[in-house]
């Protein structure tokens, strides 16, 4: 491909995303959305436009993602508090989805454990949980249902 196609292909896809961005404006997007903006994208990373019927958990990478920084940063030792921190983040279709995660001590019933605790943003604005479910940009429940025997 030559430099001159490179270039008008990359304008064309940065085209394609601000149209569909205006198009969406304020509304939370649906899954077709979700869909057309990841086939964009991957057009501009040099990958096939079609991708796998499933729909990617960002939450879920960002935590991963967070955690693994959190674990080469604070692996010696058992510490725990906000002020041990780590923060990572993915690109979503909507802004960077980041989380800041650090281990906090619980107690349950079974005596004193460690948690993770976490701060997510998008796009550097605070977001809750129920934001980033409503969204789509989390596909597995947060919590557990079981069942009391």
């Amino acid at each position: 491909m030559s430099f001159t196609a490179r270039i008008a292909r990359e304008e064309a896809i940065t085209e394609a995303l601000r149209a569909i961005n205006d198009a969406i404006g304020d509304e939370v997007p649906t899954v077709q959305a979700f869909k057309i903006i990841d086939a964009i994208k991957r057009l501009r990373d040099g990958r096939p436009a079609h991708a796998g019927s499933e729909r990617r958990d960002y939450m879920a990478e960002a935590q991963d993602a967070a955690r693994a920084v959190w674990l080469a940063v604070h692996r010696l030792g058992n510490m725990t508090g906000p002020e041990y921190d780590a923060t990572a983040g993915v690109d979503t279709p909507l802004g960077r989805l980041r989380v800041t995660t650090w281990r906090r001590p619980w107690r349950g019933d079974r005596g004193e454990r460690i948690a993770w605790a976490s701060e997510y943003y998008l796009n550097d604005q605070p977001i809750t949980v129920a934001e980033i479910k409503a969204m789509g940009l989390a596909q597995r429940p947060t919590t557990r249902n079981r069942k009391r025997s």
